[in-house]
Protein backbone atom coordinates (compact mmCIF):
# COMPACT_ATOMS: atom_id res chain seq x y z
CA UNK A 1 0.00 0.00 0.00
CA UNK A 2 1.62 3.50 -0.86
CA UNK A 3 0.11 6.57 1.23
CA UNK A 4 0.95 10.16 -0.14
CA UNK A 5 0.94 12.90 2.02
CA UNK A 6 0.80 16.59 0.23
CA UNK A 7 1.25 19.51 2.69
CA UNK A 8 0.05 22.49 1.30
CA UNK A 9 2.41 24.77 3.39
CA UNK A 10 5.72 26.60 2.77
CA UNK A 11 6.66 26.24 6.21
CA UNK A 12 9.32 23.66 7.07
CA UNK A 13 8.10 21.75 10.52
CA UNK A 14 5.05 23.59 10.26
CA UNK A 15 1.49 22.41 11.61
CA UNK A 16 0.50 20.91 8.58
CA UNK A 17 3.87 19.20 7.93
CA UNK A 18 3.72 17.77 11.75
CA UNK A 19 0.25 15.96 11.09
CA UNK A 20 0.99 14.09 7.88
CA UNK A 21 4.43 12.90 9.43
CA UNK A 22 2.63 11.84 12.45
CA UNK A 23 -0.27 10.15 10.34
CA UNK A 24 1.96 8.75 8.07
CA UNK A 25 4.36 7.49 10.76
CA UNK A 26 1.58 5.79 12.74
CA UNK A 27 0.82 3.54 10.01
CA UNK A 28 2.42 -0.07 9.99
CA UNK A 29 5.66 -0.23 8.52
CA UNK A 30 5.12 -2.09 5.03
CA UNK A 31 2.88 0.73 4.02
CA UNK A 32 5.14 3.21 1.20
CA UNK A 33 5.04 7.03 2.35
CA UNK A 34 5.14 9.75 0.01
CA UNK A 35 5.41 13.32 1.00
CA UNK A 36 5.26 15.98 -1.51
CA UNK A 37 5.33 19.93 -0.11
CA UNK A 38 2.65 21.55 -2.81
CA UNK A 39 4.07 25.24 -2.14
CA UNK A 40 7.55 23.25 -4.12
CA UNK A 41 5.51 22.63 -7.04
CA UNK A 42 5.60 24.74 -10.16
CA UNK A 43 1.98 25.04 -10.64
CA UNK A 44 0.69 27.40 -12.69
CA UNK A 45 -2.89 29.49 -13.21
CA UNK A 46 -5.95 27.52 -15.39
CA UNK A 47 -6.07 29.08 -18.34
CA UNK A 48 -9.63 27.99 -19.07
CA UNK A 49 -8.73 26.83 -22.70
CA UNK A 50 -10.36 23.76 -22.18
CA UNK A 51 -8.43 21.78 -24.55
CA UNK A 52 -8.34 19.03 -21.38
CA UNK A 53 -11.77 18.71 -21.49
CA UNK A 54 -12.53 15.20 -23.72
CA UNK A 55 -12.02 12.25 -21.86
CA UNK A 56 -9.11 11.43 -23.72
CA UNK A 57 -7.15 14.41 -23.16
CA UNK A 58 -4.54 15.68 -20.62
CA UNK A 59 -4.01 19.67 -19.64
CA UNK A 60 -1.51 20.97 -21.84
CA UNK A 61 0.28 23.20 -19.52
CA UNK A 62 3.49 21.64 -18.85
CA UNK A 63 4.29 22.45 -15.33
CA UNK A 64 4.46 19.89 -12.43
CA UNK A 65 0.88 19.81 -12.76
CA UNK A 66 0.99 16.07 -14.22
CA UNK A 67 4.13 15.24 -11.47
CA UNK A 68 1.12 15.63 -8.63
CA UNK A 69 -1.00 13.62 -11.22
CA UNK A 70 1.03 10.87 -11.16
CA UNK A 71 1.90 10.08 -7.61
CA UNK A 72 -2.02 10.17 -7.01
CA UNK A 73 -2.66 7.78 -9.42
CA UNK A 74 -0.03 5.19 -7.76
CA UNK A 75 -1.47 6.10 -4.57
CA UNK A 76 -3.82 3.73 -2.57
CA UNK A 77 -4.71 6.51 -0.10
CA UNK A 78 -3.97 10.74 0.36
CA UNK A 79 -3.96 13.00 3.35
CA UNK A 80 -4.09 16.53 2.36
CA UNK A 81 -2.73 19.02 5.27
CA UNK A 82 -3.14 23.08 4.75
CA UNK A 83 -3.27 25.99 6.82
CA UNK A 84 -6.08 28.59 7.25
CA UNK A 85 -4.21 31.72 7.00
CA UNK A 86 -7.37 33.74 6.02
CA UNK A 87 -10.87 31.75 5.96
CA UNK A 88 -9.58 29.65 3.14
CA UNK A 89 -6.98 27.47 2.35
CA UNK A 90 -3.45 28.04 1.60
CA UNK A 91 -3.06 29.38 -2.43
CA UNK A 92 -1.51 26.32 -3.89
CA UNK A 93 -5.18 24.44 -3.32
CA UNK A 94 -6.79 27.02 -4.90
CA UNK A 95 -4.71 27.33 -7.62
CA UNK A 96 -4.29 23.24 -7.91
CA UNK A 97 -8.42 23.21 -7.99
CA UNK A 98 -9.11 25.07 -10.40
CA UNK A 99 -6.98 22.71 -12.83
CA UNK A 100 -8.85 19.87 -11.54
CA UNK A 101 -11.63 20.61 -14.19
CA UNK A 102 -9.10 18.56 -16.34
CA UNK A 103 -10.02 15.84 -14.38
CA UNK A 104 -14.34 15.39 -14.76
CA UNK A 105 -13.99 12.68 -16.85
CA UNK A 106 -11.26 10.78 -15.40
CA UNK A 107 -12.97 8.80 -12.60
CA UNK A 108 -11.48 5.71 -13.28
CA UNK A 109 -7.75 6.17 -12.80
CA UNK A 110 -8.91 8.16 -9.02
CA UNK A 111 -12.22 6.91 -7.53
CA UNK A 112 -11.80 4.36 -4.48
CA UNK A 113 -8.89 5.95 -2.99
CA UNK A 114 -9.07 7.27 0.33
CA UNK A 115 -8.39 10.45 1.90
CA UNK A 116 -8.35 12.13 4.89
CA UNK A 117 -7.96 16.08 5.52
CA UNK A 118 -6.59 17.97 8.27
CA UNK A 119 -6.98 22.15 8.55
CA UNK A 120 -5.10 24.05 10.99
CA UNK A 121 -6.44 27.33 11.88
CA UNK A 122 -5.01 30.27 14.13
CA UNK A 123 -7.46 32.40 15.68
CA UNK A 124 -10.83 30.69 16.88
CA UNK A 125 -14.13 31.20 14.60
CA UNK A 126 -11.75 32.58 11.67
CA UNK A 127 -11.57 29.05 9.77
CA UNK A 128 -14.04 30.35 7.40
CA UNK A 129 -14.04 28.19 3.99
CA UNK A 130 -10.70 26.05 4.41
CA UNK A 131 -12.21 22.60 5.25
CA UNK A 132 -14.96 22.68 2.53
CA UNK A 133 -12.16 24.14 0.04
CA UNK A 134 -9.75 21.03 0.95
CA UNK A 135 -12.80 18.67 0.90
CA UNK A 136 -13.29 20.04 -2.50
CA UNK A 137 -10.22 19.50 -3.70
CA UNK A 138 -10.34 15.80 -2.82
CA UNK A 139 -13.55 15.11 -4.37
CA UNK A 140 -12.05 16.76 -7.47
CA UNK A 141 -9.45 14.56 -7.34
CA UNK A 142 -12.24 11.63 -7.08
CA UNK A 143 -11.47 10.74 -3.78
CA UNK A 144 -13.46 9.54 -1.32
CA UNK A 145 -13.03 11.37 1.40
CA UNK A 146 -13.38 9.20 4.97
CA UNK A 147 -12.47 11.72 7.59
CA UNK A 148 -11.56 15.40 8.66
CA UNK A 149 -9.87 17.08 11.01
CA UNK A 150 -10.09 20.82 12.31
CA UNK A 151 -7.41 21.82 14.92
CA UNK A 152 -6.69 25.56 16.36
CA UNK A 153 -3.13 25.71 16.09
CA UNK A 154 -1.34 28.95 15.02
CA UNK A 155 2.39 28.65 16.05
CA UNK A 156 4.64 25.75 14.27
CA UNK A 157 4.22 23.05 16.74
CA UNK A 158 1.57 24.07 18.78
CA UNK A 159 -0.56 20.87 17.02
CA UNK A 160 2.09 18.73 19.69
CA UNK A 161 -0.33 18.14 21.65
CA UNK A 162 -1.85 14.39 23.13
CA UNK A 163 -5.13 15.09 21.81
CA UNK A 164 -4.39 16.43 18.66
CA UNK A 165 -1.83 13.75 17.95
CA UNK A 166 -4.19 10.99 19.26
CA UNK A 167 -7.08 12.28 16.86
CA UNK A 168 -4.49 12.54 13.65
CA UNK A 169 -3.54 8.69 14.40
CA UNK A 170 -7.09 7.89 14.48
CA UNK A 171 -7.87 9.65 11.17
CA UNK A 172 -4.68 8.06 9.96
CA UNK A 173 -6.47 4.47 10.75
CA UNK A 174 -9.51 5.37 8.75
CA UNK A 175 -7.17 4.87 5.60
CA UNK A 176 -6.82 1.62 6.12
CA UNK A 177 -9.57 0.15 7.97
CA UNK A 178 -12.98 -0.43 6.30
CA UNK A 179 -15.13 2.04 8.49
CA UNK A 180 -17.50 4.22 7.39
CA UNK A 181 -16.88 7.90 6.67
CA UNK A 182 -16.00 10.28 10.17
CA UNK A 183 -19.24 12.53 10.73
CA UNK A 184 -17.40 14.84 12.88
CA UNK A 185 -19.14 18.16 12.00
CA UNK A 186 -21.14 19.96 15.11
CA UNK A 187 -23.42 21.70 13.01
CA UNK A 188 -25.62 20.61 10.08
CA UNK A 189 -23.87 19.45 6.79
CA UNK A 190 -24.72 18.13 3.24
CA UNK A 191 -25.18 14.37 3.54
CA UNK A 192 -24.02 13.80 0.38
CA UNK A 193 -21.01 15.85 0.06
CA UNK A 194 -20.47 16.86 3.88
CA UNK A 195 -20.58 20.94 2.73
CA UNK A 196 -21.31 23.15 5.89
CA UNK A 197 -21.72 26.15 3.96
CA UNK A 198 -25.21 25.79 3.40
CA UNK A 199 -27.69 28.41 1.60
CA UNK A 200 -30.89 29.72 3.08
CA UNK A 201 -33.93 30.72 1.00
CA UNK A 202 -36.48 32.80 2.81
CA UNK A 203 -38.82 29.83 1.69
CA UNK A 204 -37.00 27.67 4.46
CA UNK A 205 -35.03 25.57 1.46
CA UNK A 206 -31.35 24.65 2.57
CA UNK A 207 -28.99 24.43 -0.87
CA UNK A 208 -26.18 22.51 -1.19
CA UNK A 209 -23.88 24.92 -3.37
CA UNK A 210 -21.08 22.24 -3.77
CA UNK A 211 -22.71 19.29 -4.89
CA UNK A 212 -26.17 20.32 -6.07
CA UNK A 213 -28.27 18.72 -3.21
CA UNK A 214 -31.57 20.34 -1.43
CA UNK A 215 -33.71 20.08 1.58
CA UNK A 216 -36.14 21.76 3.28
CA UNK A 217 -35.68 22.51 7.33
CA UNK A 218 -37.98 21.00 9.63
CA UNK A 219 -38.41 21.90 13.43
CA UNK A 220 -39.93 19.56 15.76
CA UNK A 221 -39.77 19.88 19.13
CA UNK A 222 -37.53 22.45 19.24
CA UNK A 223 -35.04 20.47 17.14
CA UNK A 224 -33.98 21.88 13.30
CA UNK A 225 -33.80 19.31 11.18
CA UNK A 226 -32.73 19.49 7.27
CA UNK A 227 -34.25 16.94 4.79
CA UNK A 228 -32.21 16.84 1.36
CA UNK A 229 -33.37 15.02 -1.61
CA UNK A 230 -30.60 13.53 -3.71
CA UNK A 231 -29.77 14.73 -7.22
CA UNK A 232 -29.81 12.23 -10.16
CA UNK A 233 -26.07 12.97 -10.74
CA UNK A 234 -24.67 14.12 -7.32
CA UNK A 235 -21.99 16.25 -8.60
CA UNK A 236 -18.93 14.94 -6.69
CA UNK A 237 -20.07 11.52 -7.81
CA UNK A 238 -18.00 10.13 -11.19
CA UNK A 239 -20.80 10.28 -13.02
CA UNK A 240 -21.57 13.59 -12.06
CA UNK A 241 -18.51 14.38 -12.87
CA UNK A 242 -18.70 13.21 -16.39
CA UNK A 243 -22.03 15.01 -17.19
CA UNK A 244 -20.25 17.92 -15.87
CA UNK A 245 -17.66 18.05 -18.35
CA UNK A 246 -19.95 16.82 -20.84
CA UNK A 247 -21.66 20.42 -20.68
CA UNK A 248 -18.28 22.50 -20.11
CA UNK A 249 -18.09 20.20 -23.61
CA UNK A 250 -21.13 21.88 -24.75
CA UNK A 251 -20.09 25.29 -23.88
CA UNK A 252 -17.36 25.17 -26.19
CA UNK A 253 -18.77 23.80 -28.83
CA UNK A 254 -21.50 26.57 -29.03
CA UNK A 255 -18.40 29.49 -28.32
CA UNK A 256 -16.91 28.17 -31.64
CA UNK A 257 -20.03 28.27 -33.55
CA UNK A 258 -20.86 32.19 -32.00
CA UNK A 259 -17.38 32.70 -32.36
CA UNK A 260 -17.33 35.34 -34.85
CA UNK A 261 -20.10 36.92 -34.02
CA UNK A 262 -19.22 37.31 -30.17
CA UNK A 263 -16.12 38.66 -31.38
CA UNK A 264 -17.98 41.63 -33.15
CA UNK A 265 -19.20 42.12 -29.54
CA UNK A 266 -15.95 42.44 -28.17
CA UNK A 267 -14.17 44.57 -30.71
CA UNK A 268 -15.57 48.17 -29.13
CA UNK A 269 -13.76 47.33 -26.42
CA UNK A 270 -10.84 46.89 -27.77
CA UNK A 271 -10.25 50.81 -27.77
CA UNK A 272 -9.69 50.77 -23.63
CA UNK A 273 -6.97 50.65 -22.57
CA UNK A 274 -6.10 51.73 -19.21
CA UNK A 275 -3.93 48.61 -18.43
CA UNK A 276 -1.04 49.52 -15.83
CA UNK A 277 1.80 47.46 -15.38
CA UNK A 278 4.46 46.72 -12.92
CA UNK A 279 8.02 47.60 -12.54
CA UNK A 280 10.17 44.74 -12.18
Amino acid sequence: MKVVGLVASPRKLGNSEILTKEMLASLPDEVEKVMIRLTDLDIRQCNACYACLPEDKQCVINDDFAFLLEHIRQADAVIIATPCYFLGTHTTLKLIGDRLISLLQQAKEFAGKKCVVAVSYGIDGWEGYARETAVNTARFFHLDVVGTMLVQAASPGEVVKPEILDQARSLAAMLISDGQQATNSPVHACPLCGNTLLQLAPSGKVICRMCGADGQIEVIAGEVKVHFATPRHPRFSPAGMTEHGKLLEAVKDQYIAERQELNKLRKPYQQYNWWVEAKT
